[in-house]
């Protein structure tokens, strides 16, 4: 039984950062990429020195001109990356599923990564490289959706400079079970081809699969042992693991990470924080992983070793209109503006090394770290629809018990709508606090609201005079949310709390999605509003 077959895991990111996919560098590091879907900057790329502990070094997708779309729903976007190094160069495949396929190249990830080469004629998602030693190149994925092509792994050549695919495309493995193979990944060790996928689908079914074979079309031999990982049917913490990727598949000793979910201990099990990458070493035994049917778990919360700390501002879609802008408070980093992020004035070049990458116009820029930091919005008479460009801007939830609190420092700037902090977990599952536009008597009002697939409910409100600068605050925890508004001039105390909202609202279970909490910053209607010592803790 899976159960009893568990071992302890390290999370190695907090917050949804799923699909990870790792190499090896030369200079004997590693590098991991993850899905993004439908926020930007995208692709996140961290750098590890053991493969344990990772800090980002930038987004691979960090320019509007590598993002193109016409339209764009929630977890649309950016699907299950796979990053190599050959021959001097990495390469970076990965599916825009408002788009096609592409490939980025990097000569160094830290400096940036290069505009799109779309791959023709390759349907389907979640493609994946593998370089053989005659140099050949493989790109393999799972079927392309028409009703020629059944469920499984494909595979042709391709011509990476380019993104020709060389060969038909060619069924590789259909899976174990017939659900959702997906996720493949091609290897070579002491002269055989290892393909591992994902299969049982991304939910609680979810599992992961290895086979080999002589050569890169097979036939492929199963693993007597399959599924190497899976927490499926347990009541263990982390659920949903899969999605593999490994360094060192030719050596005796294997990095592999993989995603899974954290779950709460309600019945049954909720989880909202997204799918998080975690790692594991393992050996080999008469050319198999010793793995089988292995089970990974974890506590809740974490204890601050897994990047929990780490603010990057990113948004739903591209800010098209120019909406928003980050500065750092009291010299705290760079900032964001426009999707792009900028230096403050005055600062040195120096100061803006590590991380850097080009933006559109060239020009130095860095990964927004900014912790607090000011946020200045202009509002759009919108919705949290992802039709009209960004919404909001914010920071991923990294663990259940957290906080993430804004001062609204010009209440009575907003002439219509309204502006505040949300918990997003897409265009129809959200919660905010809101401070909506002053009426004729100078005073406002503050609500706390749930949003749920159409279902509006008023957790609490209360009104305050315009000359009040509130502090908007959300707390979470392993069972959901409380809001609270604070202004020492207002209330005795400091603090007013406005209800707490079960997290199962914006759980996998009901929100559905690939994706996890954005907590972020907001302003709907007419007006320019500014948020000061925007925070978030965990």
């Amino acid at each position: 039984m899976t159960l009893f077959n568990c071992k302890p895991v390290h999370r190695i990111a907090s917050g949804f950062h799923p699909d990870p996919s790792i190499c090896a560098t030369p200079q004997g590091t590693y590098l991991m990429v993850n899905s993004s879907f439908e926020y930007f900057p995208g692709l996140p790329v961290f750098e590890s020195d053991d493969g344990e502990h990772w800090h980002k070094i930038g987004d691979a997708m960090n320019r509007t001109g590598q993002f193109p779309y016409e339209s764009m729903g929630n977890s649309q976007g950016i699907y299950a990356p796979t990053l190599r190094w050959y021959d001097g160069k990495y390469y970076l495949i990965v599916t825009n599923v408002n788009k096609g396929n592409m490939i980025l190249t990097s000569d160094d990830p830290h400096a940036g990564w290069s505009d799109p080469i779309w791959v023709d004629g390759w349907p389907g998602i979640d493609p994946s490289l593998f370089f053989d030693d005659d140099g050949a190149a493989y790109i393999c994925g799972n079927e392309g959706g028409g009703p020629d092509e059944p469920a499984g792994i494909y595979l042709s050549k391709i011509d990476v400079t380019n993104g020709t695919v060389l060969t038909k495309r060619r069924r590789i493995c259909g899976g174990i079970t017939g659900s959702n193979p997906e996720g493949p990944h091609m290897y070579k060790r002491d002269g055989l081809y290892y393909l591992m996928w994902a299969e049982g689908g991304t939910e609680s079914g979810h599992m992961e699969n290895i086979a080999r074979a002589a050569a890169p079309e097979g036939p492929y031999e199963m693993y007597p042992g399959n599924p190497l990982i899976t927490n499926r049917s347990t009541h263990l913490t982390l659920q949903a693991i899969g999605h593999c990727d490994c360094a060192h598949i030719d050596a005796e000793r294997t990095l592999m990470v993989f995603h899974g979910t954290r779950n709460n201990d309600e019945y049954p099990a909720q989880g909202w924080i997204g799918r998080e990458p975690y790692a594991v070493w393992f050996g080999w035994k008469d050319g198999w992983p010793e793995l089988a049917d292995q089970s990974y778990d974890c506590e809740l919360n974490g204890r601050g070793e897994s990047l929990e700390s780490d603010v990057e501002w990113v948004t739903p879609s591209i800010d098209k209109a120019g909406w928003y802008a980050v500065t750092p408070v009291a010299g705290n980093g760079p900032g964001l503006r426009n999707g792009r992020i900028h230096r403050p004035v005055g600062m040195m070049d120096g100061a803006v090394r590590e991380g850097a990458a080009m933006d559109d116009a060239h020009t130095t820029t860095v990964a927004s770290t900014a912790n607090p930091a000011m946020i200045a919005i202009r509002a759009a008479a919108q919705s949290f629809d992802l039709s009209q460009g960004a919404p909001m801007i914010g920071t991923r939830q990294t663990d259940f018990h957290c906080e993430f609190g804004a001062t609204l420092a010009n209440a009575d700037s907003l002439s219509a709508g309204e502006t505040g902090i949300a918990v997003y977990a897409n265009a129809d599952h959200y919660l905010t606090l809101a401070v909506h536009a002053a009426d004729s008597n100078g005073m406002f009002r503050v609500e706390a609201t749930v949003h749920n697939a159409g279902l509006v409910t008023l957790v609490g409100t209360v009104s305050m005079p315009v000359k009040v600068s509130p502090r908007l605050i959300v707390r979470g925890d392993e069972r959901g949310y409380a809001f609270a508004v604070a202004d020492t001039g207002a209330f005795a105390g400091g603090e007013r709390t406005l209800g707490r909202v079960p997290g199962k609202v914006l759980s996998f279970n009901n929100a559905g999605g690939f994706t996890g909490i954005l907590l972020g910053v907001y302003a709907h209607g007419r007006g320019d509003v500014t948020f000061a010592d925007v925070r978030y803790t965990a």
